[in-house]
């Protein structure tokens, strides 16, 4: 009312005009933008921000008293760069698990993890303990009614046992491939004759290749036996190396007494561990740093199975499952981006913890580690010394605008010149320094902020 008065009064209109303007320029500039790398963010349902107490979900870093992270029950896979000491697991994975009110699966390297989370339903295998409960490789096979495809999934185990490398020759490929039909055969015929996965392994390593062929004929199982087929009237030297490969794949449990130990079907009422198991409990699966390139089979076909089981996991469960993978390019070659498309509507999200590109280029190759991450959500950079990755997240991260402004003169007039120049918004080589500082990219843009360290 009071304005509409004034402006009936000429002499006042020009004040009144001014001073209205005055005032959106003043709330222009007092109101925080959502820049691309502000740390003004507003919440959303992408990013969000909370105090420590309030903050369930994946856990990314803090400005001041306030940490950013993304709630449990959203979509969104992670990846996490950062070299030895840069505090992936202690300035993200570990918050995280404090935090997470869904279930886990972990692939602890060391053990660091899951001493430091004390969370509800916790389960712990260790296959270099003798005590530890037992993983069931067969679980899944022996929950399967269909003889087909219960032989399928001995196919598909046969594959994880054996799986693809990027530096293979053709040679190498041809003994693997091969190699991997006698697998095949072998676990089919005897799984069906009762055997458990460990007695299977010893009775192939423990005999030549014709006693093999002929126990796997005498079992009478076609499907094996087709297998086999392939190799009559087949070099015998050529042969003999495809069984080489096949006992070289399954070494660790057929001579290992620890893993013979702990690598079974579980006694009645016996607990024991299964990728069905992160439906109800907080899985730890723990080996040692030390023993990473021992045990590299066994865990290549936890964390491959695990994935499998999370494919095909039933739209009946609503409940949130964090599948934490550190050291990832430690584990082998997976289907790891076939999984990262179709886990996205299975409430199962997967948080990859690793040192740099170059170390996932070595097991996947460039383009499908392209392919890969492109369907992370969140990409988290602590540190990176590489130049493959510290250009890959410079160019990710942007440009910024640099204005340049020069005068020239003369006796008649002043002439003044603006340009614009392109530059990076994080120079490649300053993520190679960023201390106790992390760059989140998310769909949104980008955001600097400190490590949040469970410890301090």
């Amino acid at each position: 009312m009071l304005i509409t008065t004034l402006y009936t009064v000429p002499l006042l209109k020009p004040l009144v005009f001014i001073t209205v303007i005055a005032f959106i320029v003043y709330i222009t500039i007092t109101t925080p933008l959502k820049k691309k790398n502000s740390t003004h963010i507003v919440t959303s349902s992408i990013l969000q921000s909370a105090t420590p107490d309030r903050a369930h979900g994946i856990i990314f870093g803090k400005e001041k008293e306030t940490v950013f992270f993304s709630p449990v029950n959203n979509e969104g896979h992670t990846v996490v760069f950062g070299g030895s000491g840069s505090g992936k697991t202690s300035g993200l994975l570990i918050p995280t698990l404090r935090s997470w009110t869904g279930t886990s699966l972990v692939i602890d390297i060391s053990g660091d993890i899951s001493k430091n989370c004390n969370i509800r339903n916790k389960l712990i295998f260790e296959p270099a303990n003798p005590h530890s409960i037992p993983f069931n490789i067969f679980d899944a096979i022996d929950q399967t009614t269909d003889i087909n495809e219960k032989n399928e999934k001995l196919e598909r185990l046969a594959y994880m046992l054996m799986p693809d490398s990027e530096r293979m020759d053709d040679n190498a490929k041809f003994f693997l491939t091969e190699g991997r039909k006698i697998l095949a055969a072998a676990l089919i015929a005897f799984y069906h004759q009762g055997k458990d996965f460990i007695q299977i392994c010893e009775f192939i390593m423990g005999h030549s290749f014709q006693k093999l062929f002929s126990a796997i004929d005498a079992s009478r199982c076609e499907m094996a036996i087709q297998y086999i087929n392939s190799f009559e009237g087949a070099n015998e030297r050529n042969t003999a190396g495809c069984k080489q490969a096949a006992d070289n794949s399954i070494k660790l449990f057929a001579t290992n007494n620890k893993i013979k130990k702990v690598v079974r079907r579980p006694a009645k009422q016996e607990l024991s561990f299964s990728a069905a198991s992160a439906e109800n409990s907080n899985v730890f699966v723990i080996i040692d740093d030390v023993q990473l390139e021992l045990y590299a089979p066994l865990v290549h076909v936890i964390t491959a199975q695990c994935l499998d089981y999370f494919s095909s996991r039933s739209a009946e469960h609503k409940h949130s499952v964090l599948f934490a993978l550190d050291e990832f390019a430690s584990f082998g070659k997976l289907d790891i981006t076939a999984a990262l498309r179709k886990l996205r509507k299975k409430h199962v999200r997967i948080m990859i913890l690793t040192q740099s590109m170059a170390d996932i280029d070595l097991i996947y190759g460039r383009s499908e580690r392209m392919a890969m991450m492109n369907n992370f959500q969140f990409k988290v950079v602590l540190n990176a010394s590489d130049t493959d990755t510290q250009e890959y997240f410079s160019k990710l991260i942007g440009n910024k605008i640099i204005q340049n402004h020069s005068i020239s003169r003369n006796a008649k007039s002043v002439t003044r010149t603006y340009t614009d120049t392109k530059e990076y918004a994080v120079e490649p080589a300053e993520l190679a320094h960023l201390k106790n500082e992390l760059i989140l990219l998310y769909p949104d843009g980008y955001i600097r902020l400190s490590k949040n360290f469970y410890f301090l």
